[in-house]
Parts: C-alpha cells; structure tokens; sequence
C-alpha cells in the first residue's frame, strides 16, 4: 500500500500591466480566457489561440474612476524666522496610514486579488511541508526501529515498504517546496519609451538615497510652545530608524525589484513603474496608482541630540535652553549648544488614507530623488 498526499496547489495566473499616458490597464489569466481591469470598468476577454477569433466583454456593475490630483511641494528655502524641530516624547500628530485593504485602485483590483491569492497558497503550502517533514521524521524513526530489532533484514516485503513509503514522502516534500516557489504572481510591465527613460532617472536617484548615513521613519510629531518650553524648536517629532533598498513584494514575481521604503509603524511602501503596494503581511496589501500618490519634499533644520551624521550640513548651533533673543538661559544647569543639522523630509500622501513621512541625513539627495518622482509621475499625466 503506497502513501498519497493531498496536494493544494493552484496555477497562479500571470498580471500584466500597460503603463502608458492614458493610464494603467491589467490582464489576469492566459490567453483566451483573462479579464483586463481598467478605469472605465472590466472586460472578459474570450478567443481561440491561433484562429484570430477573439470577443471583449465588458462587466456591468462597475464605474469608472475619477482621479483628482493633488499638489505636490517645493524645495522650501531656510530663513529668518525658521524654526528647527527636535526629537519628542508625546505626540499631537501620528503619521500612520489606512488599513492597506482599502487603498487599492479598480485598474489594479486584479493584481491586488492574485497576489492575496498566491500568498494565501504559499502559507497553505508551508503547512503541508511541515506536516510531510514530520511524517518523514517518523517513518525515518520506524526504520531505525526495525533496523535495531532486525526486522529491517530479515523480513525483506517491510524493508521495501517502508524505502518505498520514504521516497514517497520525500518527492512529495520536493513538490510542495517547488509549488511554494512557485506561488507568486509573475509580473510583466510594458512602458512607453519616455517613462522608461524616466523611471532609469528615479531608480538611480533611489540608490543614492539608500546610501544616506541615516533615514528615520517620523511617525509622530507634535507643536511646541517655545516661551513654556524655553526651546528654540516650533515642533517636535518622535522618529525611528529605518532604511530604503530594492526589494520584492511577497507574492510578487518581477524582473526588476520595486523601490522599498520601510516603515516603522505600519505597511511598507513599494514603488513599481505605475504604481505602488501599501504591504502590511501577506494577506493585508493595498495597490494604488503611483498618480494617485502625492510625494513632497521639504527641507527641515532638525535640533539634533544624537550621533551627527557625517553627510549632513550643520546649519547652526542653538542653545537647548533659551531666551526669547535665543541667548543662554542661565537658570538652567548644564544648558549646552546643539547643532541644528539640515536634513530631508519625505512626505507621502494620498486622498485613499496613505500619510507617511521620511528623513533622511542627506538632504540633496532626497531632493533629487523627490524631483525624479515627481517627473515620472508628472509624465503619466501628459
């Protein structure tokens, strides 16, 4: 008697996406048989390969979807009556984004329910192997066994079986292992030869920001009374630590690897060629056109209390206690010069729920690298 394992494994369906001036359209499924997901709605798209018989059938129930665009900032030049911001331990403001299940575009409803699918198969998967791993841990066990009551040689019909019974379960765990890799939703994206040109801009610029000697994720920020607090700083902020790179959605098979902003209180975001993914874990996951995304940049005069970094201006040097002329304020002890640095400040926003906001040490770098967004974004709108 041989042992069968019940495999669940499903044909993930390729998505593939049209980035051009007019928008972003996505097929799912083969050819034949898809559905293409567009602005103005749905359509099933049904033929014989081969035979040059083809229909397009539009959905009903589904409208189109207006877009309305939102400002992007400007490079904010320091003056006299800028104020730095230090770092805070109570916040007014939070910069935390809307559940990712919500931010998704109808285009990109498609890619969205595929890659949710294929993540929810890799898990399912996972938990198989497990168990075969398990099931081949014991049955390794009972011919140990054998082997030590003789059995093993002497009854040669056990021997066989049990050999069998472990090649059995071994290919079914190379299988599994193969489907797991397997389980993604593999990615093709054309574009129009100016937005790839431009898209060659942002990602060279992305590389260097990725190179900032420190990148924070701000998640709070809160006002200050400067005469109470006796601080020259207008504003305080709680930040973290955190860092940019190339990196894969999980569930998301593509040639080149989206850019990756990690975030310290919520879903990450990766930026693809047209358009972005809020991913928070395998099964909570929003997907929005990049022109839906509003990407300012501003630049700040942080009060800085911790390590300097090396490739950041510093700008001045206040005392932590002050006046209201900024002199010393000498009623208080160990009041000591702070170098206020000039850093960058990333912003994120979008009118689904998506507010989010960056510093990084190296401020032209984030200026440059909010100007190449900014182009390629401003191209899908030409």
């Amino acid at each position: 008697m041989g042992w069968s394992f019940r495999r669940r494994i499903k044909v993930i369906p390729g998505v593939y996406l049209n980035v051009s001036k007019r928008g972003i359209s996505t097929t799912v499924g083969v050819r034949g048989a898809s559905l293409t997901f567009r602005g103005d709605g749905t359509y099933a798209n049904a033929g014989i390969p081969g035979t040059g018989i083809s229909s397009r059938q539009k959905i009903p129930g589904r409208g189109s979807s207006a877009f309305i665009s939102e400002d992007f900032g400007s490079y904010r030049e320091l003056d006299e009556h800028f104020r730095p911001q230090s770092v805070e331990h109570s916040a007014d403001y939070h910069f935390v984004s809307a559940d990712p299940l919500d931010i998704v575009s109808p285009d990109l409803e498609g890619l969205q329910t595929a890659v949710i699918e294929s993540n929810r198969q890799r898990d399912r998967l996972k938990s198989d192997i497990y168990s075969i791993y398990k099931s081949i841990a014991r049955t390794k066990r009972l011919i140990a066994t054998s082997k030590i009551f003789l059995l093993y040689f002497i009854l040669p019909p056990l021997r066989n079986y049990l050999l069998m019974l472990l090649a059995d379960k071994e290919q079914a765990a190379e299988e599994v292992k193969t489907s797991i890799q397997e389980s993604s939703v593999i990615l093709g994206i054309d574009m129009d030869s100016d937005l790839e040109k431009s898209y060659k801009t942002l990602l060279l610029t992305f590389k260097r920001l990725s190179s900032s000697e420190f990148i924070w994720d701000i998640t709070s920020a809160s006002d200050l009374d400067r005469i109470k607090s006796r601080s020259v700083a207008s504003s305080t902020i709680s930040r973290q630590r955190t860092h940019f790179s190339l990196a894969h959605v999980p569930g998301i098979d593509s040639v080149s690897s989206p850019l990756h902003f990690a975030n310290a209180n919520g879903a990450d975001i990766f930026v693809y060629p047209g358009f972005f993914v809020m991913y928070k874990n395998p099964e909570s996951l929003g997907i929005l056109e990049l022109s839906r995304l509003s990407i300012t940049f501003e630049r700040t005069g942080f009060l800085e209390t911790e390590v300097l970094p090396s490739d950041s201006k510093k700008l001045s040097e206040v005392w932590e206690r002050s006046n209201k002329d900024g002199s010393r304020d000498k009623r208080y002890a160990g009041n000591k010069l702070l170098p206020v640095m000039e850093y960058g400040e990333i912003t994120f926003k979008s009118k689904s729920g998506i507010f989010e906001k960056y510093m990084t040490s190296n401020c032209q770098l984030a200026y440059d690298f909010v100007e190449a967004i900014d182009d390629f974004i401003s191209r899908l709108h030409e």
